[in-house]
């Protein structure tokens, strides 16, 4: 394929990038700001690594690819309430990082940076995948032999320019970019249809390879045996779970561009849907990979197949695909290590220097340098890797963020020794483990060094463990000390009061925003801060120049514009949050009631609705096998005599009958939940009971049962449907159990109507005459859902039923006012 092509058709894509960007920051900023647009943003996390590595993965270690994204699904059970909080104190604080919050939490000058410069370095290998994917892919398409490198910076610098004119308009990074998400939320779709196109069109023209594939390739199909492999399972899921919390783009596409925290309820199911779909091909691309391409680079089977399966514009489109997904990582990835260098790195540098000013232009600066070192990791060690080990890496160093960060969140006992000191281990471990075995193996150190300088010691089996691969090793050593380090040095400090609480002057604190952020700054605070008091304005103010500068940088600035509260109005401050505190709890405790009831009431409706499905798949089960046996009897054989044809038929329509009656009974049970008002008109009772034996009369003569009937002339106000709907389930009743007849009455009885409807079978017992009326109590077949039905109907129009006694067989009656007073809104009780 021409080179000219390929880079043509990349230009282009960039291109439309562009443009797409450029909507979303004026026409279409209402789409960038849907639900939709936000759960799309999340599948950032889907980089080239999904669409090149996972193939290339699966095709080499089997269903080992599948944890890492297993691990962000189990973790979106945690966003109810761990994703909630972390939204309220990034929207209190503005937090752009988790560096951000760590300071925040503990306090501790070297946090922050020690955090970001950590993920900066340990980020490299994830970006240099990025690039790597490109390249690679360009240059087997291109047909050309190199260098690859060349491909990989153009890329980096093309990718630079983008993130710094989408990323970095203004100095403060909390505020939301609305072109890149959705430029993000298009490359997510893209790379998606790309991925599945490619898939459905191999498999097309090539055919299902698990036939081919079984035998030779079979421990592909299923996860890694024994202790090794198991834990090896774990710990991906574990990781990966980690890494979706953690890496600093995915906080900042999840919770600094947040526009709506009601978006979480639609990301929570969308986007685990998204992972599957795209991991639908994964596994078949790979097997036929492995049968057609055995001597090919197992991250080129995308590529290779594209070209088998639909020729050079199938290819040129995956491998657009396979850049999408690349790209939007690129994006998102340099411009959150951008505002983690600024906020962490620079600001106290340039404050330092009185060069504030120039703060933006250094951020912008950071974006090209992490991209410039990612294209220098990927010319060091890049080469010696798969794409998806090289990612790996990343993530082991991204989780080393997660004991300070959940134990601040969730254990008030945590102290910033124990912060720093899990921090520091783990991240000398992974690099021990992880990060210089890589740069060893590519030649930049010693292979030695993979002996380590004691065999207890040794970088890929510490403390003597074997069996393990380098990652899972890694990760478990890293973390284990990490969290270790974090627990034991916190029991054994004390923790630390944060600095105290201070106040100022709106006016002085405004001037300190206009000399820092600008003039519109200023206006904004102002009208935010003008019904605040002193402590508050100076929290929001300190808010404002964090978001922009970082949290360490916005303490200093306000020390020269606030003063610590003094102790008398923490007093008056205390005891007017008491009175608040007590108003709230009597208020908390008054909704914890109603919440409670409300809870009872949707486990009785989950429970109903468990039971339902299970009676109704039960039910449905048997006239379904039936019709489809019938059905394929009719079409296998067009011979057959025409009684025979005639009998089928016959029982055809009885089962669809059948199964039109158990779904009719569950749309009835359906709307009765949903509490559909009544539609009460003058309705000829005696003229709706003689319809409801005409409906009956069907299956009164495929049972061979008489029907009676003494009805009398009665009109009252009431639902038609509904009664129709009682007496058809009390007719179709009688009619299941009677033996010769089935009798139904009506007449006038004081101000009510009254129904009677009788048989002649065997009568309820004893035992269940007390449950006949509750849901799903069936005593001869069927959902039993159609006496409770009956009773529900009834009671919603104003009426009795009961089941009578005495009386030979069974005889259900129930009555309907003739005059209503009142409108019932619901179904009954």
């Amino acid at each position: 394929m021409s080179p000219l092509f390929l880079l043509l058709s990349l230009l282009l894509y960039l291109g439309l990038l562009f443009l797409v960007a450029l909507l979303g920051e004026g026409r279409a900023r209402a789409l960038a700001q849907s639900p939709w647009a936000y759960a799309l943003s999340l599948a950032v996390y889907a980089t080239a690594w999904t669409f090149f590595g996972s193939v290339g993965r699966a095709a080499t270690e089997g269903a080992t690819f599948l944890p890492i994204y297993l691990g962000p699904t189990l973790v979106l059970l945690l966003w109810p309430f761990l994703h909630a909080r972390l939204l309220q104190l990034a929207r209190a604080h503005r937090l752009t990082s988790w560096a951000d919050y760590l300071y925040l939490r503990y306090g501790h000058p070297l946090l922050g940076p020690l955090a970001a410069a950590f993920l900066v370095v340990g980020l490299l290998p994830y970006l240099a995948l990025q690039l790597k994917a490109i390249a690679q892919g360009f240059l087997f398409l291109s047909g050309e032999e190199g260098p690859l490198a060349d491909v990989a910076l153009l890329t980096a610098l093309l990718l630079a320019l983008f993130t710094v004119l989408f990323g970095t308009r203004r100095l403060d990074p909390s505020e939301r970019h609305q072109g890149l998400v959705l430029a993000v939320a298009f490359e997510s779709l893209v790379k998606l249809l790309a991925l599945l196109l490619v898939g459905g069109l191999v498999l097309l023209h090539l055919g299902n390879p698990f036939p081919q594939a079984q035998g030779k390739l079979n421990p592909l199909l299923l996860p890694p045996p024994g202790l090794a492999g198991h834990l090896a399972w774990g710990s991906l899921v574990v990781l990966s779970g980690l890494a979706f919390l953690f890496l600093p783009r995915q906080f900042h596409v999840a919770v600094v561009e947040n526009v709506d925290p009601g978006h979480l309820r639609l990301a929570a199911w969308a986007f685990p849907l998204y992972l599957l779909l795209i991991n639908l091909p994964i596994l078949p691309l790979a097997l036929w990979g492995r049968l057609l391409l055995p001597g090919e680079n197992p991250d080129l089977y995308v590529l290779a197949l594209a070209l088998e399966g639909g020729g050079p514009l199938l290819a040129a489109l995956a491998l657009l695909g396979g850049v999408s997904a690349a790209t939007a990582m690129v994006v998102v990835e340099g411009l959150a290590l951008s505002i983690l260098i600024s906020n962490h790195l620079l600001s106290p540098l340039l404050l330092r220097f009185r060069a504030l000013g120039s703060l933006l232009l250094w951020r912008r600066l950071s974006i090209l340098g992490v991209l410039l070192l990612a294209y220098l990791y990927f010319r060091l060690a890049g080469e010696a890797y798969a794409l998806v080990g090289m990612g790996l890496i990343s993530f082991v160093a991204v989780a080393q963020l997660a004991p300070p960060a959940l134990l601040g969140l969730f254990w008030p006992g945590a102290t910033r020794q124990g912060a720093l000191a899990g921090l520091l281990g783990g991240m000398a471990v992974w690099a021990y483990t992880l990060f210089l075995p890589a740069l060893a193996r590519s030649g930049w150190l010693p292979l030695g060094f993979l002996q380590g300088p004691h065999p207890l010691l040794r970088p890929e089996g510490l403390l003597g463990v074997e069996g393990l691969d380098p990652v899972t090793h890694g990760f478990l050593a890293s973390l284990g000390l990490n969290l270790a380090l974090a627990v034991g040095v916190s029991l054994f400090t004390r923790k630390e009061a944060l600095p105290g609480e201070r106040t100022g002057e709106v006016a002085e604190l405004s001037a300190l925003l206009r000399r820092v952020l600008g003039p519109e700054a200023e206006e904004a605070f102002r009208k935010e801060a003008s019904s605040l008091r002193g402590p508050q304005a100076a929290a929001l103010a300190e808010a404002w120049l964090s978001g922009a500068l970082g949290p360490a940088t916005a303490r200093l600035l306000l020390l020269s514009a606030t003063r610590e509260v003094p102790p008398e109005e923490l007093v008056e401050e205390a005891a007017r949050e008491s009175k608040e505190v007590r108003a709230y709890a009597r208020a908390l405790e008054a909704a914890r009631k109603e919440l409670s009831e409300a809870y009872e009431r949707l486990k009785a409706l989950d429970q109903a609705k468990d039971e339902l499905l299970a009676a109704v798949s039960h039910e449905l089960k048997t006239p379904l096998t039936s019709v489809r046996a019938l059905a394929e009897i009719l079409e296998a054989h067009p011979d057959l005599p025409e009684e025979e044809r005639r009998r089928f038929t016959a029982l055809l329509a009885k089962e669809a009958a059948r199964l039109s009656r158990l779904v009719e009974e569950v749309l009835a049970y359906t709307r009765l939940q949903a509490g559909l008002p009544l539609r009460r008109t003058p309705t000829d009772l005696r003229a709706l009971a003689q319809e409801a034996l005409a409906l009956a009369a069907p299956l009164a003569r495929e049972r061979g049962v008489g029907m009676e009937a003494h009805l009398e002339g009665v009109e009252a106000p009431t639902d038609p449907d509904r009664v129709l709907q009682v007496l058809l389930n009390l007719l179709h009743n009688a009619l299941r159990h009677a033996r010769n007849r089935v009798r139904l009455e009506l007449s006038r009885r004081g101000r009510e109507a009254f129904f009677r409807v009788q048989d002649d079978g065997p009568g309820v017992a004893e035992g269940v005459r007390a449950r006949v009326f509750e849901p799903f109590q069936s005593f001869s077949g069927g959902t039993g859902l159609g006496l409770f039905l009956a009773r529900r109907l009834v009671e919603g129009l104003g009426g009795r039923i009961w089941l009578e006694e005495g009386q030979g067989g069974a005889s259900f009656a129930f009555t309907l006012p003739l005059e209503v007073n009142h409108e019932d809104p619901g179904g009954g009780r």
